[in-house]
């Protein structure tokens, strides 16, 4: 009796915040949040977003290492016709910016396989973020 008591007692409640207007984030906690903020300074970054992609198909994994590659060079200040193997600025921003990015990707992946096997997923679609931080 009790336990039922307790579940009348949830439903009553989520019942009153639908009909009385009660905030929504009173009762959910997957609203967003949104943190503003200066950018650093010095700091170089770029989002490559994937929206468009479907991740759980191998030419679209691709295409978005293709603009993760895209955006670690503009980060990165690539100079065309410079060689990225005596550019060993270049490189070593490179390496740590992919280095950065690899371990997102493998997660959107995963986010992506998991839609496709289960129609949803716990992991957050976010942009693929790409930062260089000055030394």
């Amino acid at each position: 009796m009790l336990t039922r008591l307790n579940a009348t007692a949830v439903l009553s409640g989520v019942t009153a915040s639908l009909l009385f207007g009660v905030p929504a984030n009173a009762a959910s906690q997957d609203n967003p949040v949104v943190v503003k903020a200066e950018p650093l300074e010095g700091v170089r970054s770029e989002r490559v977003p994937y929206a468009d992609l479907n991740l759980a198909e191998r030419k679209d994994v691709y295409r978005l290492r293709q603009r993760v590659g895209s955006a670690v060079q503009r980060v990165c200040l690539f100079e065309d016709g410079r060689s990225v193997l005596l550019d060993t600025g270049y490189a070593r921003c490179s390496d740590q910016a992919w280095s950065d990015a690899n371990p997102q990707i493998a997660l959107a992946v995963t986010r992506a396989k998991e839609i496709a096997l289960n129609g949803y997923s716990a992991i957050p679609a976010n942009p693929i973020a790409i930062r260089v931080a000055p030394k």
